[in-house]
C-alpha cells in the first residue's frame, strides 16, 4: 500500500511556481526547488516528474490560477473602456509594487524559452491567446455600447494592448523607473480617447 503524501501538492506546485517566476527555468537549480517546496527528491519526482515537468505544471498553475483570475475583472459591469483602464492601470501598479521586479511568468518564459523550446512555446502562445480574448470581449462590448469609434476594430485593439502590456512588464523587469512606465501607459491608452 502506498504511503500517504506529507505535504500539499499543491502548497509545493505554488512553490515551485514562485521559484521559477523569480529565478527562471535555467537559473533554478534542483536544490532551489526541493528547499523552497520543502520536500526530498524521490517526492519531487514521484508527485511531479522531471524539472521540466514540474515547469510545465507550474506554468499551468499560473495561467489557470493567477491569470484567470486577474482577467475576471474584465467582465466588470459599466462601461468597457473604463473597465479596461482600471484593469491595465492596475494591472501596473501592482507590477511596480513588487520590488523584486519579476515581472510575468509568461513574459519571463517567452524570452527565456520560446524561442528553442516549441511546446513552452505554445504554450506561452496559448496563455497570450487568452489575455488577448479577455480584452476582446470586453472591447466588442465597448465598440457594441458605442464607446469605440467606428474605424476602430475590437481585434486589433485587443492585439495591440497583449503586446503593449506584455512590453511593459519586460520593460520594467530591465529597470525601467516607474514614471516612465505610467508614461507608456497613459500613452497608449489614449488610444480610447
Amino acid at each position: 500500500m502506498a504511503r500517504p503524501k506529507e505535504f500539499d501538492p499543491d502548497e509545493a506546485l505554488d512553490k515551485a511556481m514562485h521559484v521559477f517566476w523569480h529565478k527562471g527555468y535555467e537559473a533554478t537549480s534542483m536544490e532551489d526547488l526541493l528547499s523552497a517546496m520543502d520536500i526530498n527528491r524521490g517526492s519531487l519526482y514521484d508527485t511531479f516528474g522531471d524539472k521540466r515537468a514540474l515547469f510545465l505544471k507550474a506554468m499551468d498553475r499560473y495561467c489557470n490560477g493567477m491569470v484567470a483570475q486577474k482577467l475576471t475583472l474584465l467582465n466588470q459591469p459599466g462601461p468597457a473602456l473604463d473597465t479596461i483602464r482600471r484593469f491595465i492601470r492596475g494591472m501596473l501598479e501592482m507590477a511596480l509594487s513588487d520590488q523584486t521586479r519579476k515581472g510575468c511568468l509568461i513574459a519571463n518564459t517567452a524570452m527565456e524559452l520560446s524561442p528553442h523550446e516549441k511546446e513552452i512555446g505554445n504554450r506561452v502562445a496559448r496563455a497570450l491567446g487568452r489575455v488577448e480574448e479577455a480584452y476582446h470581449k470586453v472591447l466588442v462590448r465597448a465598440k457594441q455600447n458605442g464607446e469605440l469609434r467606428k474605424e476602430q476594430d475590437p481585434r486589433a485593439l485587443a492585439r495591440y494592448l497583449t503586446g503593449m502590456m506584455q512590453g511593459v512588464i519586460v520593460m520594467y523587469k530591465a529597470g525601467t523607473p516607474a514614471e516612465a512606465m505610467r508614461d507608456i501607459v497613459e500613452t497608449g491608452l489614449s488610444i480610447f480617447d
